[in-house]
């Protein structure tokens, strides 16, 4: 966090004047910017991890995973907080974890000495914060946050959160409060293996051809969204995982 940020007051419903904060007094050097890092935050909350596992079997083997987390930090993720002389609000979701997630792992073996392995993945969105998109305090990071609003208005948004509004300075609106879209993987391997030379078996020779696919579902899987509550896009994806690959592949071992 900034620990030379402008001594700018907290406040509701009067627009707020990033100029005039920049320019407002600080605490120690005037006009300049000084950054901390902490590793002194705290996260608590409850965890569950239920797996099923198989490989006992000749033709298929599988481990199947199912995970819930929901975790809350007072410094949710690599971030800063929106106000350097307060936590409130800080209190959040972390950004890196899914509530609920599912993942099947199976192996398959085919006729003709073929082997298939799929990974299938899903699992709830991360969270976001929702952000007014300007530096409101002027402490350099545009991380400042909206407050709940009482009644539209100007500047005043309708969210499926309630009314919000980015006339504020430090808002009341908790930290990664949205929350993305889920994401689903599959991913699949089909490879054969041949031995070159199957009578000497103190040296073997190995040729293994491979075909991989990642994404076959080719479901878009979003990695960030527009946070900015006054934009008519936000919550709308902004950028988002690489879209079906299928590789091919041999290896020679000797």
């Amino acid at each position: 966090m900034n620990i030379n940020a402008p001594l700018v007051a907290s406040s509701v419903g009067i627009p707020p004047d990033p100029t005039a904060a920049l320019e407002a007094a600080r605490p120690s050097v005037p006009d300049e910017n000084m950054v901390e890092y902490q590793n002194s935050a705290r996260a608590a909350g409850p965890a569950l991890t239920l797996t099923l596992e198989q490989h006992s079997y000749k033709r298929f083997g599988l481990l199947a995973r199912y995970g819930y987390v929901n975790f809350k930090a007072d410094s949710p993720g690599n971030r800063t907080p929106q106000s350097s002389y307060s936590k409130k609000g800080e209190w959040g979701r972390l950004d890196y974890e899914r509530k609920n997630s599912f993942t099947l792992f199976g192996t398959l073996n085919l006729p003709y000495k073929v082997q298939a392995a799929v990974q299938f993945d899903v699992g709830d969105g991360r969270a976001y914060d929702i952000t007014t998109g300007t530096d409101n305090n002027g402490d350099g990071n545009f991380t400042d946050r909206p407050s709940y609003a009482s009644a539209p208005g100007p500047g005043v948004y309708s969210t499926p959160f309630g009314l919000m509004t980015t006339n504020t300075v430090n808002g009341n609106v908790p930290a990664n409060l949205g929350t993305m879209p889920g994401v689903v993987h599959l991913d699949m391997n089909l490879s054969r293996e041949f031995t070159l030379n199957p009578k000497d078996k103190g040296h073997p020779r190995k040729l293994t051809f491979n075909a991989r696919s990642a994404s076959l579902l080719y479901h878009t899987n979003v990695t960030a969204v527009n946070t900015v509550l006054s934009s008519s896009a936000i919550g709308q994806p902004v950028a988002a995982e690489t879209a079906r690959r299928i590789e091919l592949g041999v290896r020679f071992e000797f």
